[in-house]
């Protein structure tokens, strides 16, 4: 099989699984591990996907378009989001960072619920646009932090920005990382996400990391939420599947698995 074709079944199989292992990927083809690796180093260094321990997983970066991003894995990020509606409770402060899966858990309070008298505290307009669709049995109140605004997402960010989340104090975190890992906990990728949601973190009662199961084993430049700190992580079944699950599982003090 030439590289060419390779790469091209490789890209198929991590947008169909969320993660490849080497392993695999020699039992499909009949090469060798060498070749594999190989294949695997040319394919981060274009960009295309990013190596973790025995295999590689897609680059859903940040730099990733939200318009696309929001719309991968939706069905399993909508199960996480329903299941994370267990942790909140009514009048409580929500602390909730900009990323596709949090945008959806916007759109899932902006439903009926059961809950009244929550405050969401965020730095995205995504999440704040979404919110302010609510239902008025709701009585969702949304307070957007003061800050520049970036594009893609819409969100505010920059030292204005992580000020603002010091001078409040909320029940609960709900955050989106790049990656969550046994060993790092929650990861980021850019370092202005990264401060806001460890600042989120920091004056948060409680910190639950929303994952689905591309994000499982993948780490990134930044830790947020060492793994002993995280409260409670909520990920979709087919998390189970990842090689980095048991570790995890084993790891948190909660889990919380969403059945699609």
């Amino acid at each position: 099989m030439w590289q060419e074709e390779r790469h091209q079944k490789i890209r198929a199989m991590l947008a169909s699984f969320g993660q490849v292992s080497i392993d695999r990927i020699v039992e499909s083809f009949g090469v060798s591990r060498q070749t594999v690796r190989r294949d695997l180093i040319e394919m981060e260094q274009s960009g295309i996907l990013r190596r973790v321990r025995g295999g590689a997983v897609p680059v859903e970066t940040e730099d990733m378009e939200f318009s696309v991003r929001i719309t991968q894995r939706l069905q399993e990020k909508r199960a996480i989001c329903v299941a994370a509606l267990q942790l909140l409770k009514s009048q409580q402060t929500i602390f909730m960072d900009a990323g596709s899966t949090t945008t959806i858990m916007a759109e899932v309070l902006a439903g009926p619920t059961g809950l009244t008298d929550l405050t969401v505290i965020t730095n995205s307009l995504e999440v704040a646009m979404r919110l302010a669709q609510n239902t008025p049995e709701n009585g969702v109140r949304v307070q957007l932090l003061r800050g520049p605004v970036r594009r893609d997402p819409l969100e505010t960010w920059g030292g204005a920005t992580v000020a603002d989340i010091y001078s409040y104090h909320a029940d609960i975190a709900l955050l989106s990382p790049l990656g969550v890992d046994a060993a790092l906990g929650a990861t980021y990728h850019h370092l202005y996400g990264a401060e806001i949601a460890e600042a989120m973190a920091r004056q948060s009662t409680k910190t639950a990391i929303l994952a689905d199961h591309a994000k499982i084993g993948v780490t990134s430049r930044k830790c947020v939420c060492p793994t002993a700190e995280i409260d409670c992580l909520v990920v979709d079944a087919k998390a189970r599947a990842r090689s980095g699950f048991p570790a995890l599982e084993n790891a948190v003090a909660r889990l919380i698995v969403a059945e699609n």
